[in-house]
């Protein structure tokens, strides 16, 4: 039996073209578990994720959802690619994903480019411990505001992610305030935009804890970066960049043909890490920024990556590798299983002390996986049956940087 006070977060999904379906689908599942005894009742916050589908009713899709969850009070949300919910993952098709979080409004605060979140200390009664960010892809200036927002909560600890909705088009995203409600209900366009940023943030009282994943095995230890100019790197220990990363791979040019030399630069991952760190244990730690390398410049002895990087900086080299992402990725899941074991609750099993999982994926690396479902089936394994909600971002929010083919994960207890 669960404890009084343990109660599990209702989760509902549903794919279907029609979005009226989709959302009657999603609401008997949340009504029918918050009939059964250990889920929470009366959650007054509701996240909710869709997909590219239903971005054209996504208006319509929240005013159906408060009208017919009365006792929610603030919601957030956004579209995706992908929408992930338990041991389903929605890729390509059309779906909507919804949790009901059981956390007094004391504890947290949703934030928008219209309700920014205040400073530090600068709202009484609320101090911001970490954020749930939902941004849109694409924007040049994201990197600075992520570290902008990051200062505006104690811990500095962001986590989420950015997606971009095709070409020419942003991702939505959902942020609606219980004040916005009556307008809500009554037909008028609210809650819903596109650009910036918005999400959730959390006091420490709302004991969450947040890990990443990236599944990527180093090639060889860190490199100090000795010269570079914004996102080409020309120094690698003091020796040209190109000429040691091919001495790394092992590669030679024949008679000036850099054929073979760009199919096994394209298959390796680039981890920026403050000097001497980034690996644990032969995997890369949460301080590892993986960058793609996106060009060879031979004139000048230059790697080009997919993000600006300082000079005094170590570059990991490393490769995606299946069984090393699943192997993580169960250390990621049993890692924050065990540190949520409360020693006031020690005849609970660790799985029912999780009461609701978050996890931010990346559409890279569904192949690491094999087929649709796997991923998340490694995650319940190690985590045990928890209810689980999240979506796929072309970019991964960790620690208020961006990363790439990683998976964010964050589970709240009691």
């Amino acid at each position: 039996m669960k404890g009084m006070g343990m109660l599990l977060f209702p989760v509902g999904h549903a794919s279907h073209d029609d979005w009226r379906c989709a959302a009657d689908e999603v609401l008997q599942q949340l009504v029918a578990q918050m009939a059964e005894p250990g889920y929470a009742k009366r959650s007054r916050l509701g996240l909710m994720y869709f997909s590219r589908d239903h971005e054209r009713h996504a208006q319509q899709l929240l005013q159906y959802l408060a009208l017919h969850l009365p006792q929610v009070a603030d919601w957030v949300g956004c579209s995706a690619s992908g929408v992930l919910a338990m041991g389903h993952e929605y890729l390509g098709g059309p779906a909507l994903a919804v949790m009901l979080l059981d956390i007094p409004a004391a504890h947290y605060r949703l934030y928008s480019g219209l309700a920014p979140l205040a400073l530090s200390g600068g709202e009484a009664g609320f101090s911001a411990h970490s954020a749930l960010v939902h941004a849109a892809g694409g924007q040049p200036e994201l990197a600075e505001l992520l570290h902008e927002l990051s200062e505006r909560t104690e811990s500095g600890l962001l986590f989420g992610g950015a997606c971009d909705a095709g070409p020419g088009r942003q991702a939505l995203q959902i942020a609606c305030r219980n004040e916005d409600l009556p307008s809500l209900r009554a037909g008028a366009q609210v809650g819903v935009f596109s650009g910036g940023f918005s999400g959730l943030a959390f006091s420490e009282e709302a004991a969450c804890m947040t890990g990443m994943a990236q599944g990527c095995v180093p090639l060889a230890a860190g490199l100090e970066i000795t010269e570079s100019r914004g996102s080409l790197v020309t120094g690698l220990d003091g020796v040209p960049a190109l000429e040691r990363l091919l001495q790394l791979l092992g590669v030679e040019l024949d008679g000036g043909d850099w054929q073979p030399a760009l199919s096994t630069v394209r298959s390796t991952l680039a981890a920026i890490a403050p000097p001497g760190r980034g690996v644990e244990r032969g995997l890369l730690t949460g301080e590892a920024q993986v960058l793609t390398l996106v060009g060879l410049d031979p004139l000048r002895q230059g790697l080009a990556f997919s993000s600006a990087v300082e000079a005094g900086h170590s570059v990991i080299f490393c490769r995606r590798q299946a069984q090393a992402a699943r192997h993580e990725l169960m250390q990621l899941g049993a890692a924050l299983r065990d540190a949520s074991d409360q020693e006031d609750q020690p005849q609970q099993p660790v799985s029912q002390r999780i009461r609701g999982a978050i996890y931010v994926s990346c559409g890279g690396r569904a192949g690491l996986f094999g087929q649709a479902g796997s991923e998340l089936g490694t995650l319940s394994h190690a985590l045990g049956r928890v209810p689980l909600i999240g979506f796929v971002a072309n970019s991964q929010i960790m620690d208020a940087r961006m990363h790439r083919l990683a998976g964010v994960l964050t589970v709240f207890m009691e």
